[in-house]
């Protein structure tokens, strides 16, 4: 039975580059390493896989072969999760909390609910946010005990110690 290798991150740029540019070459240039460097790469990758991912003979682009089709989707999503995880780690590093509890009176209008949790999304995309819709005196408590970081409440918040 044939067991793959694990491919390392930089096999699969590689691999995703050649696929977008349409050549070794333009792949090369777009990474900024001699063809040399991306054909070995992809013969790695390809020693590796135990797949040919590339038909080379006959025509002077790259064409992906069946199994390179098959495993274009898996790599980009890997690359999609790379970059993902990059784009968590500098959030944290620039200050952004990895996670905000945000608790809300169930009377809050859904349209505007969702108004604000989009726009939350938009400006926040890497910050988890978990949403609690209570009732009556659970918002005050639910922030007062710090089980949620933010929340919207009604009147009945109104002069409570601490809120």
């Amino acid at each position: 039975m044939n067991r793959p290798g694990t491919p390392t991150f930089d096999q699969l740029r590689i691999f995703l580059t050649i696929v977008d540019t349409g050549s070794f070459a333009a792949a090369g240039r777009r990474l900024n390493r001699a063809v040399s460097v991306i054909s070995y790469g992809i013969a790695n990758l390809e020693a590796q896989l135990g797949l040919m991912l590339f038909e080379r003979e006959g025509t002077r682009k790259p064409v992906l072969t069946v199994a390179g089709r098959a495993l274009l989707a898996e790599a980009r999503s890997i690359s999609h999760g790379m970059d993902g995880l990059r784009a968590k780690v500098k959030g944290l590093l620039d200050g952004l909390e990895a996670e905000v509890d945000f608790a809300v009176d169930v009377m809050l209008p859904s349209e505007r609910l969702g108004k604000v949790l989009r726009a939350f999304a938009a400006e926040f995309p890497t910050v988890q946010l978990r949403l609690h819709v209570e009732a009556l005196g659970a918002i005050t408590a639910m922030v007062l005990d710090r089980q949620a970081v933010v929340g919207i409440s009604g009147p009945l918040a109104a002069g409570v110690e601490g809120v």
